[in-house]
């Protein structure tokens, strides 16, 4: 697909009739989930919004710069979409994407394992912080009995996950920004 070099941020992997800018990964909140487009055969240049949530496409819009009035003002339209959209479609609590099970999970439960070592059999309660930090917690089948150790490991998970509160964005400046929003949300209303 041929490329207009005259941008430098052109990107093979575009829509057919689009080139895209891609900046570099930002720590920008504003730039968050906005990019810069210009259409090949019109040349008519946009900002667009584009935001997933669980991976699926949950918001896809274009303001371009003509029936705005201009970079600027369709900037704006865009940023004020977009923080409307990631107020309408909040992002999921880590804490809850880990609960999810896996079509590889053994004991119906996700972050609970049964484990044998040698002699000795565990249920095992175990999860990663943000940080990389490992939690975990074992529960000696021998000592506790089966029922008792794999409940005492389910009672140890979620004592893990609640203290997993963060948010799930591939880039920290949406995770920012959200926080913004929530905080602008609040103070709106404490007025």
């Amino acid at each position: 697909m041929p490329i207009d070099q005259s941008d430098q941020f052109s990107s093979p992997d575009t829509e057919p009739g689009m080139i895209t800018s891609h900046a570099p990964v930002t720590t920008d909140i504003n730039d968050y989930a906005i990019i810069r487009v210009r259409h090949k055969k019109s040349g008519a240049m946009a900002w667009r919004v584009t935001l997933y949530r669980e991976g699926v496409l949950k918001v896809h819009k274009e303001f371009t710069f003509i029936s705005h009035g201009g970079e600027r003002p369709a900037r704006a339209a865009a940023e004020h979409f977009r923080n409307e959209q990631m107020l309408r479609f909040p992002p999921q609590l880590s804490c809850t994407i880990r609960k999810k099970l896996r079509a590889n999970n053994t004991s119906g439960l996700t972050g609970v394992s049964r484990q044998t070592n040698g002699k000795n059999t565990y249920w095992i309660a175990q999860t990663t912080t943000r940080d990389g930090k490992k939690l975990s917690r074992s529960f000696n089948v021998e000592k506790f009995g089966e029922e008792q150790a794999k409940h005492k490991a389910i009672e140890a998970l979620k004592q893990q996950l609640a203290t997993i509160v963060h948010w799930t964005f591939r880039h920290q400046a949406g995770e920012k920004l959200y926080g913004k929003l929530l905080l602008g949300v609040s103070t709106a209303h404490e007025e």
